[in-house]
């Protein structure tokens, strides 16, 4: 299977979900990553009770989210050497599920499962939500898209407020095993002031805990509008910094987003990655869009202006997720994805903006193909 193949591959199993059961399970919450919910849920159905893999691995390391989907023709299946993606009854190439982190045993001093507080995302990401909890879900103004909040009440996998110190200490387990390479920090929206606070507190016992000053990886806050918010999450000691736009075109945004529209304009967003860039550098800072809820066109006016700023673009590919109010729904084709992201891959390249892989990569971005086309153009 050739790189475009599985591109093509991977971008059909997100639109389309897969299934797997009975002995293509065995081994799950034991020898192989488990889903464990850290903020919301991305299959196309709940499965309580039923664990089921994070995510897993097509050839030439490709990293797929796992998305449950019990009616997708897509179907891994245990054979003699492993295990085997069946397309309907054409087997298509191997894969494997990924190998389950020794800190998902271990407890905090404070008697918590570490896996509660912290998990991998991919090979090599560690990922907190430090607050399961986004205020627009009590005014009814949540994201169309999000089920932040019914993930967390359906699954209760992880906890939903995590102690500070024992972020620290999961993220000392993390990186002293060596399975963790950058860490990924969000929360739902909330109090602006109390985050910086918080996330502050946070930085801080990472730090301590695993005596580094500066740590790899990104953090994703409620929108931060002003100079000295961006200032404050750089001195905390992050080195990358993201913004959830969500959706580019102005009027789609407010209509998919209203609580956040309501709170944060597209120009705010434009000036705090302008700000942040100068501050965190270029390729240090990203937009995040959820892909394939607005017209190809424009989302690519959006890569053409994050670029231009000197900004890298992280665009999750967007599935009808249980509990949102889109359930239901339908992503756009993999056809569709894969010929806007190779042309969005274009744009990044064209644009020559650094990679900024230490702090996110293709190995920890199962539910985005943009890395995973940048990797046609030698970009790892």
């Amino acid at each position: 299977m050739n790189p475009i193949e599985t591109l093509k591959l991977k971008a059909d199993l997100l639109v389309e979900g897969v299934r797997a059961g009975g002995e293509a399970l065995e081994g799950l919450g034991t020898i192989h990553k488990e889903q464990n919910h850290g903020l919301f849920g991305w299959d196309f159905e709940d499965h309580v009770g039923t664990k089921l893999p994070d995510d897993f691995v097509l050839p030439g390391g490709t990293i797929v989210q796992f998305r449950k989907n019990s009616r997708s023709p897509f179907k891994v299946r245990r054979c003699t050497n492993g295990l085997d993606l069946y397309r309907l009854e054409e087997r298509l190439c191997e894969v494997n599920w990924l190998p389950r982190p020794e800190f998902y045993d271990k407890k905090t001093l404070g008697g918590n499962p570490m896996v509660r507080i912290g998990q991998i995302g991919g090979e090599d990401c560690l990922f907190f939500c430090y607050q399961n909890h986004c205020s627009y879900f009590a005014k009814k103004q949540q994201c169309l898209f999000c089920n932040l909040a019914s993930t967390s009440d359906t699954y209760d996998s992880v906890l939903r407020k995590k102690e500070v110190r024992e972020i620290g200490e999961v993220a000392s387990a993390a990186l002293e095993e060596g399975v963790a390479r950058h860490v990924l920090l969000t929360g739902g929206c909330f109090n602006r002031q109390r985050e910086i606070d918080l996330v502050r507190d946070i930085m801080a016992s990472i730090s301590a805990q695993t005596g580094l000053e500066g740590i790899p990886g990104t953090i994703l806050p409620s929108p931060a509008v002003g100079l000295d918010d961006v200032l404050a999450y750089n001195e905390a000691g992050i080195r990358a910094i993201g913004f959830s736009m969500e959706i580019w075109d102005e009027a789609l945004y407010a209509a998919i987003c209203p609580g956040k529209a309501g709170a944060v304009s597209h120009d705010d967003f434009l000036q705090g990655i302008r700000m942040a860039v100068e501050v965190f550098g270029e390729g240090n800072v990203y937009g995040v869009f959820v892909m394939g809820l607005e017209p190809r066109k424009t989302f690519l006016e959006g890569v053409r202006e994050i670029t231009f700023l000197g900004a890298n673009v992280v665009p999750f590919v967007w599935s009808p997720n249980p509990g949102s109010l889109l359930e239901g729904h339908r992503a756009p084709t993999a056809e569709w994805y894969v010929e806007t992201v190779l042309e969005a891959a274009e744009i990044v390249y064209a644009a020559d903006i650094p990679p900024g892989t230490e702090n996110h990569c293709y190995r920890c971005d199962g539910n985005s193909l943009l890395h995973d086309a940048l990797r046609l153009r030698g970009i790892e």
